[in-house]
């Protein structure tokens, strides 16, 4: 199975899509994840460039990790 790396840009939709799956306001995910709203709102918006922050971000939305950086 060939996958391809996401683009920035497309793994943040995934995040934001996750989260909305869970029915997860940005303040209640931010909350659990021990972050600022303002600076998950950024994860969402500009994107995660720390894997341990994405691993994190994976485990309480309950999603594989490869399913959020790979297409």
């Amino acid at each position: 199975m060939d996958r391809r790396l996401k683009t920035i840009d497309e793994i943040s939709l995934s995040i934001r899509d996750a989260r909305k799956l869970r029915h997860m306001t940005q303040e209640e995910a931010a909350s659990r994840l021990g972050y600022s709203e303002r600076q998950y709102r950024r994860f969402e918006k500009d994107g995660v460039y720390d894997i341990s922050v994405l691993l994190s971000i994976a485990k309480l939305f309950g999603v594989d990790l490869i399913s959020i950086l790979f297409k």
